[in-house]
């Protein structure tokens, strides 16, 4: 029998479990999963899926797991993504329809949990985090904190947003390291119950739309965003608010922390009625620095033998909702190349630049626009200028982002591997 081609993974998080559970099925592989945590954990809240997402989801054959915790919005709005509010006023401005899947959303740690029993625990290895990599065109040697060192034929960084292996990929190509950069966005976050927010709404004599539909309420240089999450019995919150010129955090700043109702309730204290009885229920309120990375030029180290996915690739803004859906792209493309029976521990570094081809552009395109639709939302950008221009626009804003073919992605991904596998067949 053919010797088993070793892979690595570093990092548990979405992204990095997504790909594991699919990896663990090739009998050509040994793979191995590196989380720096003592167990798997994702910090935040709700998390939600554009229909891109849903579809890759779907394509990495976790569509049972997925459905028995994801939630929809109730008919008559089922394919609704977000209602789009005057966050003074509450005036509608217009609605983003996502057919067949509307606002599709989950807690994030409920999503992990029902990846996790997928993926072997003899394949997982925790409190490991990654100090540094080196690799020729033969091998990747990967050193951990701990000493330990360990081998890989691949390796694949999942490590998210302050990635070690990002280092590598770019100080391998000579590139100038990327590191996390302050948006000048804070974000409040919380978790309420949804019956005591359409109990609200009821007692103001507002619209029970509000409390029944996912909502963005927008105004300037702020918005907030409301979600149902764990079957519809509770709503996820975030409310944003920017100053986009100071970018620059004080040292020993962390990026998140606890924070005091007044705080948060002061910030919106122009803000509608319904707005402010919204975030009256959050008890706990934390604040989160939303962070991002330049749009980087390649994924993949000089050798094509370490790639990267995820936040590690392209930690982007949360205003399209789309930077754990990319992650799933990233893990359904890479999925699919590393099912290829033919691949050896030589060949299987040609999987990098078809991956690279097939995830970049669109990932770089992601990225920015996620930054562009928050600037929209907030009133700042000067195409839309004021609300009425800015509803129209973001009615179909995101039809691009979500009826994007993943399964030509595939094929197209897998056919050129099996040519590049064609081509150095022959040359041999």
């Amino acid at each position: 029998m053919d010797k088993k081609i070793k892979v690595a993974v570093i990092g548990g998080g979405i992204a990095g479990l997504a790909l594991t559970t699919q990896l663990v099925k090739n009998t050509n592989l040994d793979v191995h999963l590196f989380e720096a945590a003592p167990q798997f954990s994702e910090i935040g809240a709700g998390i939600s899926f554009g229909a891109n997402a849903v579809k890759a989801i779907q394509l990495l054959g976790l569509s049972q797991e997925y459905e028995a915790i994801a939630d929809k919005v109730k008919a008559p709005y089922t394919d609704i993504w977000f209602q789009w509010r005057n966050g003074y006023t509450d005036e509608y401005l217009s609605a983003s329809i996502a057919p067949q899947v509307g606002q599709s959303s989950v807690h994030r740690a409920d999503f992990l949990d029902t990846l996790i029993p997928l993926v072997p625990l003899t394949n997982v290895h925790f409190n490991k985090r990654v100090q540094e990599i080196e690799a020729n065109k033969n091998q990747v040697t990967i050193t951990f904190i701990d000493g330990q060192q360990a081998e890989f034929d691949y390796v694949i960084g999942c490590d998210g947003i302050r990635s070690v292996i990002r280092n590598h990929v770019l100080d391998s190509n000579e590139l100038v390291r990327v590191e996390p950069q302050f948006s000048g966005t804070w974000a409040y976050r919380g978790i309420i119950k949804f019956q005591d927010f359409k109990n609200a709404i009821e007692k103001l004599g507002n619209d029970v739309e509000i409390a029944d539909v996912p909502q963005m309420f927008l105004g300037k240089d702020k918005h907030i965003l409301t979600f149902p999450i764990r079957q519809g019995e509770e709503i996820n919150i975030v409310a944003f608010k920017s100053d986009r010129a100071q970018t620059v955090l004080a040292e020993n700043t962390p990026w998140t922390f606890p924070v005091s109702k007044q705080e948060m309730l002061a910030d919106f204290d122009d803000w509608s009625d319904s707005c402010k009885a919204l975030l009256d229920l959050i008890d706990s309120p934390t604040i989160w620095a939303l962070h991002e990375i330049q749009p980087l030029t390649t994924y993949k180290n000089k050798t094509n033998n370490v790639i990267l996915i995820g936040d590690a690739a392209h930690a982007m803004l949360p205003h399209q909702g789309a930077g754990a859906g990319q992650g799933l792209e990233d893990a359904l493309i890479l999925a699919k190349l590393l099912e290829n029976s033919e691949l050896t521990s030589e060949s299987i570094k040609l999987v990098s630049e078809v991956y690279e081809k097939i995830r970049l552009n669109r990932a770089v395109k992601v990225q920015n626009t996620s930054r562009e639709s928050g600037e929209i939302y907030e009133l700042y950008s000067s195409k839309y200028p004021d609300f009425d221009s800015v509803g129209k626009h973001l009615a179909h804003r995101f039809d691009w982002l979500w009826q994007h073919a993943l399964e030509n992605d595939i094929e197209a991904a897998q056919a050129a591997l099996k040519n590049q596998l064609q081509q150095t067949e022959i040359s041999a």
